[in-house]
This record gives structure tokens, sequence and C-alpha cells, in this order.
């Protein structure tokens, strides 16, 4: 009886003890309101409130307002190019805002006003820098040069124009009671678009160009706004825990990485395998990952005739399939992830205003293989429904997206093709759309004539096919 009494207060413990860690890994965030500059100190002339923005990724500096709120825009254009500083001073803290670069643009986000995280157009580059964007800026001496900067693990940035999400969690430098510095700043975990891209890295003094030559417990956090236009959406902070926990990051096998890990990175030519891969609860069996030397990837369902994944950055963590016995044979994306609809691409419509099919039966698609070009960039050979498909589909060697072409040989009537299905659509120029809230763009050409239309999900393009006239398109992200 006594030993029974030890147990329970001995779990009672843990249990108390487990509940005051997971009260303190979750204390809510709080929203810097962008309904104003109230937040901020003297804010200065060239940020200003907007409702979004939009830039034209081919033009260097575009990036344009949008009247409204919930948006700070550095409307780098004026003459008056000065940083955007928080009124609240912060020690330890997680940061997590949404921003967006303009074409050749430059900027950053310090800790502190002393630690920058550094913000670039760093859109296809293959192999980041202590310069490049979700780097920790290198730090500078007269005796030393630059040292000290820390380049992201891989680089994940997306196209100018688009919204890209920034995870930060730091340590503030710690002092004894004489103010002598006992521990230095601390950069725990950095995520940039759901990815793990900075782990554990210490700084030992304030980086280039921070605002303060000086180090203490405490400081604002800083938006540079002296080297191009930008845009910052959705701030949010908590103080970070003393526990060290998780940012929440996508689902990606990069957010925790596996003590002896077995990666695909193609270098000189693509990579093709066939693999199982996890698209939301389902696992697809018949599917086949692309990996280019551009570090542009995709994934795609041979039962479907569906591209369900694109990805920026590194290609396949096979761990799970070439460790021990392998049974899972599951493929993991290592990049950062955008997750596409697994409906078919093609289909017959009673007319432009039907339902497009979510899915079809396993019976009603005939997979006839694929052939590989010289830069093996795959063509998929499908019939679906009687109607005879190839599905070409190439890694641009720009790194900027994938070039898609269907065409189909003797066409029925009323055969559709759906380029793009996603919460919201909106058409940015001639030929140019975004989607998801400037997620990842569509390009495609007007002589299509393409329709955006409702779907069950938020917006869709389809086009209709006209006699053996291929359909082209580019997903660029």
């Amino acid at each position: 009886m006594y030993k029974l009494k030890i147990k329970k207060c001995f779990l009672l413990t843990i249990f108390l003890f487990l509940g005051k860690v997971y009260g303190q890994s979750q204390e809510s965030f709080k929203n810097v309101s962008l309904n104003n500059l109230d937040a901020f100190l003297d804010p200065p002339k060239n940020w200003i409130i907007s409702g979004d923005a939009v830039a034209d990724y081919t033009k260097t500096h575009d990036l344009q307002s949008i009247q409204g709120t919930g948006v700070v825009v550095d409307d780098f254009a004026k003459n008056n190019q000065m940083h955007l500083y928080t009124k609240e001073k912060f020690g330890d803290l997680e940061l997590k805002l949404d921003f967006m670069m303009a074409k050749n643009s430059n900027s950053g986000v310090y800790l502190q006003g002393r630690y920058e995280i550094q913000l670039l157009d760093s859109w296809t580059k293959i192999n980041p820098t202590a310069y490049d964007e979700g780097a920790i800026y290198p730090r500078r001496d007269q005796q030393r040069g630059s040292f000290e900067g820390v380049p992201p693990m891989m680089n994940v940035a997306r196209a100018p124009g688009l919204w890209q999400h920034l995870d930060i969690k730091f340590r503030a430098p710690q002092f004894d009671k004489n103010g002598n510095k006992i521990k230095d700043a601390r950069f725990e975990e950095v995520y940039l678009n759901g990815v793990l891209i900075q782990e554990g890295a210490n700084v030992t003094g304030p980086t280039t160009s921070g605002m303060f030559t000086d180090e203490e417990a405490t400081g604002p956090v800083v938006l540079q706004g002296d080297h191009g236009p930008v845009a910052f959406k959705n701030i949010q902070y908590r103080k970070l825990s003393s526990v060290n926990d998780n940012v929440e990051g996508d689902n990606n096998a990069t957010n925790r990485r596996p003590k002896n890990p077995v990666y695909i990175n193609p270098q000189t030519k693509n990579y093709v395998l066939r693999s199982f891969m996890k698209y939301g609860d389902k696992k697809l069996t018949h599917m086949i990952s692309i990996g280019s030397p551009s570090q542009v990837n995709f994934a795609y369902d041979l039962k479907q005739g569906a591209i369900f994944k694109i990805w920026r950055g590194q290609f396949l963590d096979v761990t799970d399939m070439w460790v021990g016995r392998g049974e899972s044979q599951l493929a993991s994306p290592l990049g950062s992830v955008i997750i596409l609809n697994d409906a078919p691409a093609v289909a017959i419509l009673h007319d432009e205003n039907a339902p497009w099919p979510d899915s079809v039966s396993f019976d009603d698609l005939q997979d006839h293989g694929y052939v590989l070009n010289k830069e093996r960039n795959p063509t998929f050979l499908y019939t679906i429904k009687g109607i005879d498909v190839k599905d070409s589909i190439v890694c641009e060697a720009n790194g900027q997206g994938i070039l898609r072409k269907i065409s189909i040989t003797n066409p029925p009537e009323n055969v559709y093709c759906r380029i793009i299905n996603g919460k919201d659509i909106t058409r940015l120029g001639e030929d140019l759309y975004s989607v998801n809230d400037k997620m990842f763009y569509i390009r495609i050409d007007n002589k299509y004539a393409p329709i955006i239309r409702n779907s069950p999900n938020g917006k869709e393009i389809i086009v209709k096919i006209n006699g053996e006239q291929p359909v082209e398109y580019s997903f660029i992200w």
C-alpha cells in the first residue's frame, strides 16, 4: 500500500510538471495590428498601411500597394527610406510573419534591432550564401572582415510578388547582475515557407548594419526599409517558452531531420523515382516523383493523371524506403511543398458549367507508362474514358517552375482541361494568375480562352480543348 502511494505521488508530480511545460509552450500568439502604424515608433513616411500588395516578378523593384488595411508596405520610391521599429521591446521571442519581395529587392528582420535574418530576392538560386534569403547575416569588423554569417540549409525562396512565410525562434543574450554577458544570442530555429533553414545558431554580437552596436536583454523588432521595396502582413509574436518545442511548420521531412537520413538530390540531370507518398491521410501507391538540378520538383499520380505536389528546394528523403526493410516505401519531399488537387486534369463535361470530377475510378484510366526526353523530363501516356492523352511536364532549367503540355488525339466534343483549382484565383495580367493568396502563379496564354469559375473549394480555371491543339501552361513559384 505504501509503495502504491509513492507511485501515485510520483505520477502526479510528473503529470503536474508536464502540464506546466505544456502550458508554457502553448502561450497564445499576439497580433501586431496593421490597421494603422500605432504599434511602431515614429513610423517613417515610406511605410504605409495597405490592403494587399502586388508585384511584377519580371520588373526590378516593382511593388504596388492596394488600398485597405492589414498589410504594411515599404514604399521605397519615396525619398524617406527608413526602418520600422516596434514600440515594444522583446527578449526571448517567437516571431511569425508573411512577407513579399520585389524583384532584386533586399530587406531584413532584425531581432532586438541587432541580429538580422536576411530577406532578399534569392529566387532560383541553387547554393545560397550568408547574404541570401533566410541567412543569418554576417558580422563585420576591420580585422576579420565579414564573419559568422550562416547560410540557410537550402534555398526555398519563392518568386517576387508571392507571399512567403517566416517563423523565428530567438533567444536573447543573457547577462549577470553586473551587466556582463554570460550567454550569446541564439537563433534556435528558423523556418522559411515551412522548411527548417536555421537551427542552433549562436550570434556573438550584432550583425552588420544592426541598429545598435551594443547588446542588451531586450530590444525592438526592426523591419529594414532602406534597401528595396517589401511588404509584411500577419505579424504575430509570443514569448519563447523555456521548453524547446518545435515551431509549427508544414508537414515536410525537413521539419525534424532523421538521425541517419538518406536523401536524393539531382546534380546534373533529372531524377525519376517510383515510390509511395502521402497525400493528406491517403497513401498514394501509383505515383512518381521528378526532381531537377534546378531544384523545382513535382509528384504525379499515375492513376489520376494529376500533379498533386510541387516543391522548391532539395528533392526527396527516402530513408523510409532504403533503411531497414523499407516496408513503408514512403518518399517525402525535402523542400517547400505546395499541395495541389489530386483530381484528373482531363474530363468530359456536359458544358462549361458542369462540375469537375473529383477523381476517376481505377478502371477508367489505363496507364501506358511514360517516356523521357534527353533531359529526363517525362511525357505520361494514358487513356481516360477512351481519350488518349499525352501529358508532358518539363522542370524548367532556369528554376522558375514547371511547364505542362497536354495533348489529346482525336478528342470528342466537350473535352476540357482543368488548369488549376484553389481557394482563390486572381488575374494579375494578360496571361498571369495568382493562386491561394499569391502562393504561386499560373501562366497560360489567352488564346486558350481560359474560364475562371466557382468550384466547391473556391475557384478553378478550365479550358475547352479544340481539336488536337495542345494546351500549354506553367506553374511559377
